[in-house]
Parts: structure tokens; sequence; C-alpha cells
């Protein structure tokens, strides 16, 4: 699974690809559903992680039955197409996802994902043998019960760093990936956040400068900058760039873009009709 989440999103829970898939580990739509991914009181399960998780262990259990237990053929599938893998198989006769009948129908992208995965699960496993050290991370979970009525991004603010460099914001999001991170949520709802993270917020968030500092931050904001998690749809028009776009809608950059939508750098290409999902743009 670590592989997988690598390879699809790097364990972003609210990214999305331009041909529909989502959430940590990019589910399609209808292949979501059969798993249990739905639209529940308006949010798309596919931007949770444990659903979604759970979701990814039954497809592979389902691919292993069909493929003859074969990790590679499963991987393949996951990327690939289920029909496409069993028709290759049948035809086959039972080959491995690496005999010229099996790897050589594959399209690129397929050929090039299973061999990522499993080397990313490698390393995972096996870190000490290749010089690498993954950082250690308390994962411990907590919740706070909110005192006022704030943002998610107000609270990742009043925070503040609290131990990780990078602050918390995100943590914060995957943690509740349901919540709209500009939406006010009443007071004593109940956030997850880590453990690490629940005196800061004691000492921050109930009341001082830095609740000050959240709230005049999140009045600065344009109206009608609330986005929903997982973007919203834009079709490309002639003589449109992904740089035009991103100054149109008041996205965060054209490389924003283009890694939402999974479209290569450094050209960029995109073309008329081509259908975009624009993340975290205000306009």
């Amino acid at each position: 699974m670590f592989g997988i989440l690598a390879k699809e999103s790097g364990g972003r829970v609210h990214s999305t690809s331009h041909a529909g898939a989502a959430g940590p580990l990019q589910f399609m739509y209808h292949t979501g559903l059969r798993f249990g991914l739905r639209r529940e009181n308006g949010f798309d399960t596919r931007f949770d992680p444990a659903a979604s998780a759970r979701a990814n262990v039954a497809y592979l259990n389902e691919q292993f039955r069909v493929l003859n237990n074969n990790l590679e053929l499963a991987l393949a599938a996951y990327n690939g197409g289920e029909g496409r893998m069993r028709r290759l198989y049948e035809k086959s006769r039972g080959k491995t996802f690496w005999s010229p009948e099996i790897i050589g129908q594959l399209p690129r992208e397929t050929q090039e994902y299973v061999p990522y995965v499993l080397a990313a699960a490698w390393l995972f496993l096996h870190p000490e043998d290749h010089g690498l050290a993954f950082p250690q991370i308390d994962n411990l979970p907590g919740e706070v019960q909110l005192s006022r009525g704030m943002t998610l991004n107000e609270v990742a603010v009043c925070i503040g760093q609290s131990g990780s460099r990078g602050g918390w914001f995100r943590a914060l999001r995957n943690l509740n990936p349901s919540l709209d991170p500009n939406q006010v949520l009443p007071a004593e709802t109940r956030l997850a956040v880590p453990a690490a993270v629940v005196d800061a917020y004691s000492r921050n968030c109930i009341e001082g400068p830095l609740v000050e500092l959240a709230a005049s931050l999140q009045s600065a904001r344009r109206p009608g900058s609330i986005v929903n998690a997982g973007g919203r749809p834009y079709v490309v028009k002639s003589g449109d760039s992904l740089d035009s776009i991103a100054r149109r809608h008041r996205c965060p950059s054209a490389e924003a873009i283009a890694r939402s939508n999974n479209i290569a750098a450094p050209r960029y290409l995109i073309r008329p009709n081509q259908q975009l999902l624009l993340v975290g743009c205000a306009g």
C-alpha cells in the first residue's frame, strides 16, 4: 500500500486526476462504488483515507483471486484495468507480468507503474540497505473540541508549527477530509488532530494574539474563494494555456494545475475540450 500510495498521490488525500480518479489511492468513481466508496452527506468518500485504504485492499484481494495470487498482475490491473489484465492473462495461459505476451501489450504507463510500486515497497521495507532514513513521526491520534467557531485554516494558523517544520495544515486536512478548510466550524466541533498538537491548541487557539491573527487572515480572503475539496471542472478552450487559466481563475499556479491533472512538465501540453479539475482556485 505504501508503494501504491507513493505512486498514485504522494500521500495527498485530496489528490485528483484529469481522468476523474480521486483520493489518496486514486479510485475512479464507478470502481470506488463497487468497493463502498460513495457520496455521504455530500462528501465523496474516495477522499477518506481509511475508507479508500479498505477499498484498495478489497480490490487487490479480488484481483488476486482472479489472477492466481500474482502481485505484479494485480498491480497492473489496478493501473491498467482489470478487464484488460484478465483478457491478457487468459490469452497468455497464465504467463507472468514480465512475459512479452503480457508486458508487451500494456501501455507504457502500466509497464512503468508496476516496477515503480514494487521498488517503492522494497525501499520502505529495507531502507537501511539503501542508505535511506525515514523521518520519525509522532503519529499518535488526538482530538480537540473547538471552543469557538473557527475554520480549519484558522486552527492551523493558531496551532503554529509546534514541532513540525512545515506546520500542520496538511495533517489537519488529511485527518478531517470531509471538511472544507474555509468553512467556519461551530463551537464544540470535534477535530481529529495529531496528539502532538493538542496542547498547542489549548495554549494558542482559545484566546490570544494567534487567534486574532488567524481570524484576520481568514477575513482577508476574497469572497467566493471557498472551493470544493475535489476541485471543479473546467473544459479547455482553443487558445488556452495553463498560465492563462491560472490567471483567469486565480489558481495557485500553472504548475499546481498541472500537478492536479497529471500533466507532464516541462511543456504542460493541453488540448481543446480536455477537462481539467481546478483545485485551490478562487475565481
